[in-house]
């Protein structure tokens, strides 16, 4: 049974794609929470699958597919929230707050939700604890590239930009991600890494959101340290209002989890050996001032 205190919260975790989405929500079911799609009942099955309820995911496919109340006011551009990172569907904040209104207590809900002005109100009028973590940015772009390829293997189906991916040679794949452009098989806009990966830093500045980092959170499995692992975990239940207590700690190793269905390598500069030198040394060049910016290591 959920403590008390855990049963009057629900939980948005936040990330970009390949940045350690599964590794923090591997450490909420460690403090007891519960995915919001999961377990559901049959009625509340058939809800969703009409579209009348929440995503299973915040990303632009399951948000695409849910819309059935309210819609994008290109009027109101402060109340608009962007649903995914390189490429959001635009909510209105009824429909957003219809979505997360509508999650169980004791449950989160997952999603790649860019910073914009109208989500901080909605977050903090329901009362969430809003879960952002964030990635050396050059191990997310490594890590992208070839899940954009083979997405399909993880049973959630085909990446959107698969198709104009395998047009592409591995060099051009690098650099449309980092400059953005139309995608003509996709047939949208896709942002510059950059700008994607900046709208989830300017979560640092917003209150009831706790900030952390994939490399504090990995453990000594992902070539992290196992100190800095519970300390992170540790604000984590602070962070909720959930004790840390001894049943926690010992189930710390289990987050570092290589079951999960988009699990690649999970590895701390991973991404250095990943690739060959040429994009490697691109790489690192593209991205210094974001590295700089987020706090991390020209090495």
């Amino acid at each position: 049974m959920l403590p008390s205190q855990m049963s009057q919260g629900r939980v948005l975790v936040n990330s970009l794609p390949k940045s350690g989405t599964h590794l923090l929500t591997k450490a909420i079911h460690i403090l007891g929470y519960a995915e919001h799609a999961a377990n559901r009942g049959y009625i509340k099955r058939l809800v969703d699958s009409t579209g009348l309820g929440t995503p299973r995911y915040f990303n632009y496919r399951e948000s695409h597919k849910s819309l059935k109340i309210g819609k994008f006011d290109p009027d109101a551009v402060e109340d608009n929230i962007g649903i995914g990172a390189f490429s959001p569907y635009y909510v209105n904040q009824v429909t957003f707050r219809f979505w997360l209104n509508n999650v169980q207590k004791g449950r989160y809900i997952q999603g790649h939700i860019p910073w914009t002005p109208g989500i901080t109100p909605v977050i903090t009028d329901l009362a969430y604890h809003h879960l952002v973590i964030i990635r050396d940015p050059r191990a997310v772009v490594a890590s992208l590239l070839p899940f954009i390829l083979d997405a399909w293997k993880t049973g959630m189906g085909s990446h959107f930009l698969e198709a104009d991916f395998k047009t592409m040679s591995p060099m051009q794949r690098l650099n449309f991600i980092l400059e953005g452009g139309y995608a003509p098989l996709a047939k949208v806009e896709i942002k510059s890494f950059a700008e994607v990966y900046r709208s989830m830093l300017a979560w640092r500045n917003q209150p009831n959101s706790l900030f952390m980092r994939f490399e504090d959170l990995v453990g000594e499995q992902g070539g992290g340290d196992i100190d800095q692992q519970k300390i992170t975990v540790e604000k984590i239940a602070s962070f909720l209002r959930i004790p840390f207590d001894k049943e926690v700690e010992n189930r710390l190793k289990t987050v570092y989890d290589t079951s999960s269905r988009t699990f690649r390598t999970g590895k701390i500069d991973g991404w250095k050996t990943s690739m060959d030198s040429e994009i490697v040394d691109h790489l690192n060049k593209s991205c210094e001032a974001l590295c700089n910016e987020a706090g991390y290591q020209l090495t």
